[in-house]
């Protein structure tokens, strides 16, 4: 069996499926459980969960009611960007429209996945208990952080060479913080304080091991394991207390598990080829050489419109001929070169190799033959499908403004010195600098506050449930979420 036959029965990019998928339920259009009003536009309490959840950056500088407050506001600023950008005719732009409909695309994709996997689930009491004694061990380690993969592999290859040692590495890597100075050591900590992916990394470690690099969220990061230890008993007040987040937890697992399955059965049997012939003819057109076992790119190429043009003029007389055989069909290359035109850049494929193209192309072929699936069943009027497409437009604008922002933003020369120089006597005049690595972090902050100014002049209501809020504020447990933030801050 071939690499890109091989790469169907993988799972890679599904765990971003399962989060969103399995985490949600479909809102009602007028709900009673909302915290804010924007007009008529709503924003639940279950909808703000998720997107505090997946900010990176909540819970950093502040904590409590505050934070909480400014976490919504800044999710209502979002609200109101895509207002303006509707009013302006600003969505109606090409490169914009094509991301929303891709994203449309991808939530279909996972409101598919939703219904044919999520009634399969089922959790009983001895699963939450067991869940329990899993997310309530505790484990000892320390870890690096990078936001660079090559330089996690690097970190990687000279611990397990012995070239370096894990202190002077956290040195490295977190340079002044507490981490830097004691090794990276996290301490003793709950498996149910970490980031599910950081978990999985660690998960087959034993005590004296040290992981390969381990993505999350934030970036990559080398864990070593010091030590590990199992709850002996159950406490059922706090097992209570943990129930909704181990269903949640226990949801994720076999949801992956279950899209395991579903991919081998639904595209695995269809064992889809790419046409060797006409698969070479098209690597040659991005490199001369013609040995697909030892040819490599010089750098990462994306297949841009650049390469799509340059792909399609010189392949003109072969565009009608299969380029992927299935059992019962195939796909023609120029179905394949329309089809990576109609996704954004940053999805289309990245590759150096004649093998990470092909598992690429795997990649596009299992999510454009589910989708066709998608389509028959009219998923695209699938309650949730609107939902997860109208936060994806909030938010794009939103960082679409900014961005046109920051690059209008002229540094003043103290700034400029307290970041190039570190001429830490600027603090006195200017003590907000603290809070910021770089000056780019800086310039965006200071983007975000004029956008929320400009925001706010728009002629439209606001209403925020207070006593909702601080309701939403004692749920949070936010010494475990500080505790959280130590495991990727960078610096």
């Amino acid at each position: 069996m071939n690499q890109f036959a091989k790469f169907l029965k993988l799972n890679l990019p599904l765990i971003l499926f399962i989060l969103l998928i399995l985490s949600g339920c479909v809102k009602k259009e007028e709900p009673t459980d909302w915290l804010a009003k924007v007009d008529n536009r709503f924003i639940t309490t279950h909808e703000f969960r998720m997107f505090y959840e997946l900010d990176p950056n909540f819970g950093i500088d502040s904590t409590g009611l505050p934070a909480l407050n400014a976490e919504l506001h800044k999710m209502i600023d979002q609200v109101l960007a895509l207002n303006k950008a509707e009013r302006e005719g600003l969505v109606n732009d090409p490169a914009i429209d094509r991301a929303f409909r891709w994203e449309e695309k991808q939530a279909m994709l996972r409101a598919l996945y939703r219904e044919i996997i999520s009634g399969q689930i089922k959790i009983t009491e001895d699963d939450l208990r067991d869940a329990y004694m899993k997310k309530n061990e505790m484990v000892h380690v320390r870890h690096l952080f990078t936001k660079d993969r090559a330089t996690a592999e690097k970190w990687y290859e000279n611990l397990k060479k012995r070239k370096t040692d894990f202190k002077k590495l956290a040195a490295q890597a977190f340079k002044d913080t507490t981490l830097a100075k004691n090794g990276g050591d996290l301490g003793w900590i709950k498996l149910s304080e970490l980031d599910d992916d950081f978990v999985n990394g660690l998960d087959t470690l034993r005590p004296g091991q040290i992981s390969h690099p381990v993505k999350t969220r934030w970036g990559y990061h080398i864990i070593q394991m010091i030590n590990r230890k199992r709850p002996a008993i159950i406490r059922e007040s706090d097992f209570e207390k943990q129930r909704p987040a181990l269903k949640k937890w226990i949801r994720r697992q076999r949801g992956l598990e279950l899209s395991k399955a579903f991919i081998k059965k639904t595209i695995g049997k269809l064992n889809p080829q790419p046409d060797a012939k006409l698969f070479l003819k098209l690597w040659i057109v991005l490199n001369k050489d013609q040995n697909l076992e030892t040819m490599k790119l010089p750098q990462p190429v994306v297949l841009d419109n650049y390469y799509l043009d340059r792909i399609e003029n010189a392949l003109r007389n072969d565009l009608d001929k299969p380029f992927i055989r299935f059992k019962g069909g195939s796909v023609s290359l120029k179905e394949f070169l329309d089809g990576m035109r109609q996704a954004p850049t940053s999805h289309r494929p990245r590759f150096k190799t004649p093998k990470e193209l092909s598992l690429q192309i795997a990649t596009w072929f299992r999510d454009e033959f589910l989708f066709q699936k998608a389509k028959k069943r009219k998923l695209d009027r699938d309650p949730q499908v609107k939902q997860e497409v109208r936060r994806f437009k909030e938010q794009e604008i939103y960082y679409y403004y900014v961005n046109q922002i920051v690059d209008t933003i002229t540094t003043p020369e103290a700034v400029e010195s307290f970041f190039k120089n570190k001429e830490f006597s600027v603090l006195k005049d200017r003590p907000e600098l603290a809070h910021f690595q770089t000056l780019q972090e800086w310039k965006w902050d200071r983007a975000e506050k004029l956008l929320h100014e400009s925001l706010r002049k728009q002629p439209l209501k606001i209403e925020v449930r207070i006593d909702s809020l601080k309701n939403e504020n004692k749920r949070i447990d936010w010494k475990g979420r500080i505790r959280f933030f130590m495991i990727r801050k960078p610096s």
